[in-house]
């Protein structure tokens, strides 16, 4: 199950300046992730549960910013009943910066690829990088609302918390 935008006040995931730009800092920051001890409770509750790499923790981080806003505001599109599956937005925010972890790195990978020894076009992969947040986001919440009949699929979702 665990698979999910621009807009609404949140900075998007780009290419611009450095394709691995997974920094939820400010650029001009030598902050590292144990100096900020930057990680919300339901993320490292995800992370742990998950087995994850500390060395990855920044990358599930990044995304999980990014993904705030769209999400949220997907989130209060939701019956109550899809929203009681998780106890909070944060918790399914974690589990969606999870999820699309993996995606997102494998379109920054391909992008690097692809960009090797001829110009990048860092608008396409920005909008490709858009499109994948957009449809990642539409896919988890699918997942939600689904998971209200579904408890197998609900106690995926919660898992990481009861842990």
């Amino acid at each position: 199950m665990f698979y999910g935008v621009e807009g609404l006040g949140q900075k998007p995931l780009t290419f611009a300046s450095d394709p691995l730009r997974y920094r939820p800092f400010h650029p001009d920051s030598e902050m590292t992730m144990s100096e900020s001890n930057a990680l919300p409770v339901e993320l490292k509750q995800v992370l742990e549960y998950m087995g994850t790499p500390e060395a990855q923790h920044e990358a599930v981080l990044a995304v999980f910013n990014a993904v705030e806003g769209p999400l949220r505001h997907a989130w209060e599109q939701q019956p109550q009943s899809a929203r009681n599956v998780m106890e909070s937005f944060e918790q399914f925010q974690a589990v969606v910066a999870f999820t699309l972890v993996g995606p997102t790195a494998e379109l920054v990978s391909m992008v690097q690829q692809n960009a090797e020894g001829e110009e990048r076009d860092d608008a396409q992969a920005d909008a490709m990088m858009e499109q994948l947040l957009q449809q990642g986001i539409k896919m988890m919440v699918k997942d939600l609302k689904a998971a209200r009949r579904n408890a197998t699929l609900r106690n995926e979702f919660q898992a990481p918390f009861k842990a």
